[in-house]
């Protein structure tokens, strides 16, 4: 299925003599090609108001969940400024490589850790050339399209309101994996009560191995709608071959070391569903996910989607949920790689010196991070940088390493707190 639609006119250019057609027959004939472009520009027309109708509907119900996640923001950097001698990644305008350029501590092009805007991570230079996608096709001069082998399956057979018979909105469950903005598989469910349970539904995707010739994987992406509204509950994968997308299938934690076990700042870094405490890992709220891991064989992947937050229209309840830009990817890594990232100290304060680091890396374990990570601290002394310590200063920049695991773990840095006096 193709994701676009191309613009060809039927009406032909004609050099008349006499400003006008010269028999009947061509009459005609322009009349019927002006009738068909008519009708394809109304149709596209058509196309192109329910599109923007889609978008709207997305940015207005992304918009409303935003507001809210706006605000609990504003009150957890509130309570963060409060303390005192520490300072993290706020913003990744911070990665300052550039200002090193000419210097010893210089990061060549071909080490330069990658950072991912999206999903906030920064993580080992990737090989575009060794990387693709298990579900994202494309065909030259069509774009986007959805494969006749893409295969997905819904099971809500669990409580609440979306159950059979209820009355449902939903667009085409392979609008998930479609990268364009007006494209969101959702599900609205028009209910009369509001039970505790919400709305709640598995996810099955089958991952096509014949068209790529291999099963290994190590990224799965995934984007809530609506936007920090959904509950992501678990996310298990299966490497049986030809799967059935039921529960028949042997399915696995995708975080099936339990990394991270209870550790509550995990929530959300580490994939749902492998915690010994079921339920204690689940990502309430959801914004945008993404998860590296060992190379696995992967064949199918499940999602277990839960909705709470409803909109109220009338007396009666409406919830949406729904997935955007799914992707399951094996993406080919660098073993090693290097960024700078630079501190600041707050108004009217600076930094005497830098008493510790902590990266924050959930994907790799505890007894690893020495493997994974190491830093030094960049100094400017008047102008030269320097490993060595001036005191009192303004700025100071951390050197990043970030090394691939034996396991062929990626590391992912999503933040690096620093501790000053």
């Amino acid at each position: 299925m193709v994701s676009k639609m191309a613009d060809v006119l039927k009406t032909k250019k004609r050099d008349y003599k006499y400003n006008g057609p010269v028999s009947s027959s061509d009459y005609n004939s322009r009349i019927e090609e002006n009738y068909q472009d008519l009708v394809y520009l109304y149709n596209k027309a058509n196309i192109l108001d329910a599109r923007l109708a889609s978008a709207f509907e997305r940015v207005l119900k992304d918009h409303i969940f935003l507001a809210s996640a706006i605000q609990d923001l504003l009150d957890r950097v509130s309570s963060l400024e409060s303390a005192s001698s520490q300072l993290s990644i706020y913003s990744f305008s911070q990665i300052d490589y550039g200002s090193l350029v000419g210097s010893s501590y210089a990061v060549a092009g071909t080490e330069l850790l990658s950072f991912d805007p999206i999903y906030n991570v920064i993580t080992l230079p990737k090989v575009s050339s060794g990387s693709f996608s298990k579900l994202k096709f494309g065909e030259s001069g069509i774009g986007q399209i959805v494969p006749d082998y893409f295969k997905a399956r819904i099971d809500n057979s669990y409580p609440g309101v979306d159950t059979a018979g209820a009355i449902i909105d939903s667009t085409p469950i392979y609008n998930c994996i479609l990268d364009s903005a007006d494209k969101v598989w959702k599900r609205s469910i028009v209910s009369s009560t509001n039970p505790t349970t919400g709305a709640q539904l598995m996810l099955y995707v089958k991952i096509p191995s014949d068209s790529i010739g291999t099963l290994k994987t190590n990224v799965i992406k995934i984007n809530p709608f609506p936007c920090f509204s959904s509950d992501i509950y678990s996310i298990e994968y299966t490497s049986d071959s030809n799967p059935n997308l039921t529960t028949a299938d042997t399915w696995i934690p995708l975080n099936k070391n339990s990394y991270y076990d209870g550790v509550s700042s995990a929530i959300g870094k580490v994939a749902p569903g492998g915690w010994s405490s079921i339920g204690s890992d689940s990502i309430l709220n959801s914004g945008a996910l993404c998860f590296q891991f060992p190379e696995t064989d992967v064949t199918a992947i499940r999602i277990k989607m839960n909705q709470r937050n409803y909109l109220l229209e009338g007396s009666q309840y409406v919830y949406t949920y729904g997935l955007s830009d799914l992707d399951v990817r094996y993406e080919k890594y660098l073993p090693t790689g290097r960024t700078i990232i630079k501190y600041s100290a707050p108004a009217g304060q600076t930094i005497e010196e830098v008493t510790n680091v902590a990266p924050i890396i959930y994907n790799v374990p505890e007894s690893q991070l020495d493997e994974a990570f190491s830093y030094r601290i960049i100094y400017d002394d008047n102008g030269v940088y320097s490993l060595s310590n001036p005191g009192s200063n303004n700025h100071v920049w951390i050197e990043v390493t970030l090394n691939q695991l034996a396991d062929k773990t990626a590391p992912v840095l999503s933040d690096l707190i620093i501790e000053y006096i």
